[in-house]
């Protein structure tokens, strides 16, 4: 019996892959945008209950967490914390939705990097 929820933990991990970090990723890249899988994850962004992946690229950082199940709303309060305690020096966008949360910090002032960000965020807002 413990095999088999292995087997589905894993199936449905592998589903959320396909249907939500894959089409982010490809979104960031139809503009230019590649991101890198960063080796050690943020605290900050990291939330037991949910998965979560930290990417990285010239412009800045994305965290990007999902399959978190009824904890999205704790989740959202405990950024919204965190975006009101913590000091980002070149701000913070974010996108919450149903499926995902999306978070980019910029590491620099960059207007093209904050245009190009905008536009996947909203781009993955319509669906």
């Amino acid at each position: 019996m413990f095999f088999s929820i292995i087997i589905l933990s894993a199936c449905n991990s592998n589903s959320h892959i396909e249907s939500i970090v894959k089409p982010i990723l490809s979104e960031f890249q139809e503009t230019g945008i590649i991101l890198n899988e960063k080796k050690e994850k943020s605290k900050a962004f990291t939330f037991a209950g949910s998965d979560e992946k930290h990417y990285e690229f010239n412009g800045g950082t994305v965290y990007l967490l999902f399959d978190f199940g009824s904890k999205k709303d704790r989740i959202v309060g405990k950024l919204t914390t965190l975006f009101a305690e913590a000091e980002f020096p070149y701000g913070v966008n974010s996108l919450y939705t149903d499926n995902f949360i999306l978070v980019f910090t910029a590491n620099s002032y960059n207007v093209e990097i904050e245009e190009k960000v905008d536009y996947i965020f909203q781009t993955l807002e319509k669906g």
